[in-house]
């Protein structure tokens, strides 16, 4: 019975054994007879290279990798096409390498891998792939020849002037090579080893700016004809009247002017503007045509009735409006209007002809100052008629600096003045307005007296007579615009009104300040004289235009010591010190001088200049 049991045991061994045996055989079998040769079932792309030795391996993979020299890649580019052979890509195959690869089959691992990977290349068969070399760097380099030749940048709109005219060149798409992709595709046909036809990839590149056709139309408007600059015009009563050209920029020129502005961040935001700094130069200088200071009616004072009456009219002021205009000249050079007129900004005058005493807080004199000049040519007398008429009725606001030069205006003959003598420097020579000072000298008296700050003032070279009848020296004010002035400020609450009296029979001139009183009270002291300076001999000058008879000689100067002479001022309001000051005139010594004619000797002593 046990001998039974252990007959299939026995069998099964055996079997085992004579298989073992088998395989152990043909092991050796293979090991002998294929050494250093391909085992059976070995492929190359179809070609059985079963028992091949390395070196017929390398013969068959030499005739294969002919494959690499045809031209068997096709390349669509765009719109262009190009054949290449894979080795212009750097692409071959390696015999040696792929021979190598065919004998390692049932080589490699331990003996069982071996015996099964023999065994599956027997029983089906194994197809190597050819070893290939790859060149990555030539595949991109011929790519990146393909994209220069077939790239298109986008071309943004633009404007082209074609003889002066606007025109919109349109805009183009453009393409770019997507060359990380090409690699790939060119890369993975040279690994399949077989003729390929390959359309590369294209990205679609869109212009920045796709139309300037409004921008176009826009300039082609504005130069289509000349661009007029009109001048506001008025009467002197203020009233308009018709403009007059100013000046055009003709058609031909208007390019000139034209500013087309391109964000670089944003260059589809295409403006079209007028350059207005070259406008500007041409515009500016066109403000003194229309300019006009603002000018407060003039009045006079009742105080029997505490009323004023207008003597003259406000004056609205007047100044160009730059920027409204450059706005102007741009909407009309893109209207069907080709003119502008200048923008003219204005203002009310502070003090109109229908203000009342009661408006302006003048209810009475305040002060008044009155100074003398009996002896004093025809024409000096004339100058000071004519310069105190400029200040009588002027109107001085609350807190606002009276200017006696900006009331003056104009010295000069067609504006009344004579000529006579004046003192430039150290001199007194002939010139238009002597006079003039005896009016800001009035002027400044009754600006201490009424207790105003002292702005600005300028005493004379010398001590003149004229101007220390009254008050005594050092109570003068020398003007000679636009070097020297005289300013006060009014700095009541209430406007101040200046009324002036010419009274050519005692030969006196008064500046009457009407206001408000606000309880301040004025101490002035009388002059002090220090530091005396004798003046010098007398002065001939020879008379060179005639005016001087033959023998005799006329005397136009006065000998006056030098001197320094000081006065205080206080002005105090409700036991409050306002102004606390010390005024001080430094005169030089001043010669007496004489004009003399022919044949007239100067007495001995005496200075001579020719």
């Amino acid at each position: 019975m046990l001998r039974g049991l252990f007959r299939p045991l026995y069998l099964l061994f055996a079997t085992l054994v004579v298989g073992l045996a088998y395989a152990a055989g043909m092991l050796a079998y293979h090991h002998v007879n294929y050494q250093n040769r391909v085992f059976p079932g070995v492929r190359l792309q179809g070609i059985d290279l079963s028992g091949m030795t390395p070196e017929e391996v390398f013969a068959i993979a030499q005739i294969q990798s002919k494959y690499f020299h045809l031209p068997a890649i096709t390349v669509q580019a765009a719109d262009q096409r190009y054949v290449f052979r894979p080795a212009d890509f750097g692409v071959g195959l390696d015999p040696a390498e792929t021979a190598r690869v065919a004998l390692s089959v049932g080589r490699r691992g331990d003996l069982q891998t071996q015996i099964r990977q023999r065994f599956e290349a027997w029983w089906q068969g194994v197809d190597v792939s050819p070893v290939v070399r790859l060149d990555d760097s030539e595949i991109a380099h011929i790519v990146r020849q393909v994209a220069r030749q077939t790239e298109r940048p986008a071309i943004d709109a633009r404007i082209v002037f074609e003889g002066g005219v606007p025109r919109a060149s349109p805009s183009q798409v453009g393409r770019e090579l997507d060359e990380a992709m090409a690699i790939r595709l060119i890369r993975s046909a040279m690994m399949a080893n077989r003729p390929a036809d390959i359309v590369l990839p294209y990205k679609t590149l869109e212009p920045r700016v796709v139309s300037v056709a409004a921008a176009a139309d826009e300039i082609a408007r504005i130069v289509s004809n000349d661009l007029i600059v009109m001048t506001p015009r008025w009467d002197d009563a203020g009233n308009p009247l018709p403009p007059l050209e100013a000046f055009r920029i003709r058609k031909d020129d208007m390019l000139d002017f034209v500013l087309i502005e391109q964000p670089p961040d944003d260059p589809a935001n295409i403006s079209v503007r007028l350059r207005r700094e070259k406008l500007r130069a041409m515009v500016e200088p066109l403000g003194k045509a229309v300019a006009q200071q603002a000018q407060n009616a003039r009045f006079t004072f009742n105080p029997a009735t505490g009323q004023l009456r207008a003597i003259a009219p406000s004056r609205d002021a007047r100044a160009l409006d730059i920027e409204a205009t450059l706005d102007a000249l741009e909407a009309a050079a893109r209207g069907t209007n080709r003119s502008a007129t200048l923008v003219v900004k204005i203002t009310p005058a502070p003090v109109p002809a229908t203000a009342t005493a009661q408006d302006l807080g003048i209810t009475q004199l305040i002060t008044q100052a009155t100074t003398f000049f009996k002896g004093s040519s025809a024409a000096r007398l004339a100058n000071v008629k004519v310069a105190a008429a400029r200040f009588n009725g002027v109107v001085v606001p609350p807190g606002a600096v009276f200017s006696f030069n900006e009331h003056l205006g104009d010295v000069s003959e067609k504006e009344g003045f004579q000529e006579g003598l004046i003192i430039v420097g150290n001199r007194t020579v002939k010139g238009v307005g002597g006079g003039v000072c005896q009016v800001s000298t009035t002027a400044y008296q009754a600006a201490l007296r009424a207790g105003f700050p002292i702005v600005e003032r300028y005493p004379h070279g010398y001590r003149v007579s004229y101007y220390e009848r009254g008050m005594g020296p050092g109570f003068d004010a020398s003007v000679f615009s636009p070097y020297a002035d005289l300013k006060f400020i009014n700095d009541t609450n209430a406007h101040l009104l200046i009324e002036t009296i010419y009274d050519p029979v005692r030969v006196t001139l008064t500046f009457k300040f009407y206001g408000t009183p606000d309880g301040r009270q004025v101490t002035i002291s009388p002059a002090t004289i220090t530091d005396v300076v004798p003046h010098g001999p007398d002065i001939y000058e020879r008379d060179t235009e005639g005016e001087v008879p033959p023998g005799q000689a006329k005397q136009v100067d006065y000998a006056v010591d030098g001197a320094t002479v000081f006065f205080t001022r206080v002005v105090t309001r409700n036991g409050e010190t306002l102004i606390n000051e010390r005024v001080v005139s430094k005169y030089v010594p001043w010669q007496a001088v004489y004009r003399y004619g022919p044949d007239f000797t100067p007495p001995e002593g005496a200075i001579v200049r020719n």
